[in-house]
């Protein structure tokens, strides 16, 4: 107990994560892969859907005759609720929104997040989101909940708007399918932007997201409406996801652990993203990609040994009996018997200790020390790889029985 508070609030000298820095990602990755053909195919195509996307608005806003596009409306939301109350389905808002969704969909495929979608249609000459870089996107469940969220208004929909509804979906999942690297992973934004954008993408579940789309949509009975093909396409690229994964996990002092926020595409290591998100081990996402590995039903001997090793990477990085508690003065842990486990979201590569960051990319040697605005801003401890522990007993003696 002793050690893992003390790991809680002081995770060691800052000068444990000095060597992180050389971890950045690397920009001239596509030139590793440049004399591929599969990955040619894979840069030519996100270019052609990148330019198409500006060429539909370049031509909407010299038929208006304006030199400037029209800013898109902000949300405080970044993606939709792809399951809402029932009741909503029934109701006259329900087609409104439908077509504000559609209205917004870019003419590669995908939307944006943090735009309202929902108020009122896209314009002629106005911009598909708020954020430049990020237009269309994967980040915070942009794209995948939209398509989530039109499915599940389909059977709803009037039947003049059905067909409608069925080709912007299938539009989408093509658009999910092409964004797929060869290798299997996840850019967290496509068409490619460059920058950290194109690392292949855990943080906030983007990989996670996308692979349980495609399971979905090749497995679940109501997506028959899609062409057999497209359903048997999702299903292959969803199982070279899970090999990804495999590769990628990451292995240290010769054991293997968990999986980063960001890998690169090529060498599947860890990198950094933002200033304060480091090349590390991370907590939540990792958590959801093990449960998803335990939800397959004939689990590889690769599969097994990868969550065997994760569940006992949450076992030895929990911290029990603690609760995090939050004041206009920053954050605090005290002692609570039976509180909820915690894991800090990030882990230094070398020692696998807590690593805390500032905006302004400064390590600092506990959350304590961090500025106001970061303690409060970002979820630096979480609960989430407890659903593993309490899951894993289970998967376990099914893993037995069928042995």
């Amino acid at each position: 107990m002793k050690t893992l508070w003390c790991s809680l609030l002081f995770s060691l000298s800052a000068l444990c994560f000095a060597a992180q820095d050389s971890a950045d990602f690397a920009t001239d990755w596509r030139q590793q892969v440049s004399q591929q053909a599969q990955w040619q195919q894979y840069f030519s195509r996100s270019e052609q859907l990148l330019q198409q996307d500006r060429q539909l608005l370049q031509a909407e806003l010299k038929q208006l005759g304006q030199s400037r596009a029209t800013k898109a409306a902000k949300h405080k939301h970044f993606g939709f609720k792809t399951q809402p109350d029932p009741a909503f389905w029934l109701s006259a808002a329900a087609e409104p929104t439908a077509l504000a969704i559609l209205s917004f969909q870019t003419p590669s495929g995908g939307w944006s997040k943090r735009t309202d979608m929902a108020s009122q249609n896209r314009r002629p000459g106005q911009q598909f989101g708020v954020e430049k870089d990020y237009i269309p996107t994967f980040d915070n469940g942009a794209t995948s909940t939209q398509i989530l969220w039109l499915h599940s208004y389909l059977s709803y929909a009037r039947s003049e708007l059905k067909p409608v509804l069925q080709r912007a979906i299938e539009r989408a999942i093509r658009f999910v399918l092409e964004a797929q690297y060869p290798n299997g992973g996840f850019a967290q934004t496509y068409p490619l932007r460059g920058g950290y954008h194109d690392a292949v993408t855990l943080n906030d579940d983007v990989m996670l997201n996308l692979l349980k789309l495609l399971q979905q949509v090749a497995t679940a009975t109501d997506f028959d409406y899609l062409p057999v093909a497209v359903r048997q396409q999702a299903g292959k690229q969803f199982q070279r996801g899970l090999d990804w994964l495999l590769q990628a996990q990451v292995k240290l002092n010769g054991d293997l652990t968990v999986w980063g926020a960001q890998h690169d595409p090529v060498s599947f290591l860890p990198v950094k993203a933002r200033a304060y998100e480091l090349a590390s081990l991370v907590s939540s996402e990792s958590a959801g990609i093990t449960l998803l590995l335990m939800q397959q039903p004939e689990p590889t001997a690769a599969q097994i040994a990868s969550i065997e090793a994760a569940v006992r990477w949450f076992k030895a990085k929990q911290i029990r009996d603690t609760q995090m508690q939050r004041s206009e003065d920053g954050v605090r842990f005290v002692h609570k018997t039976g509180a909820k486990p915690l894991w800090a979201r990030f882990y230094d590569l070398q020692q696998q200790q807590p690593l805390f960051v500032d905006r302004n990319g400064k390590v600092v040697s506990s959350m304590d020390k961090l500025s106001i605005e970061r303690q409060m801003g970002y979820g630096w401890y979480q609960s989430n790889p407890e659903a593993v522990l309490k899951a894993y007993p289970g998967w376990k003696a099914k893993l037995t029985a069928k042995q």
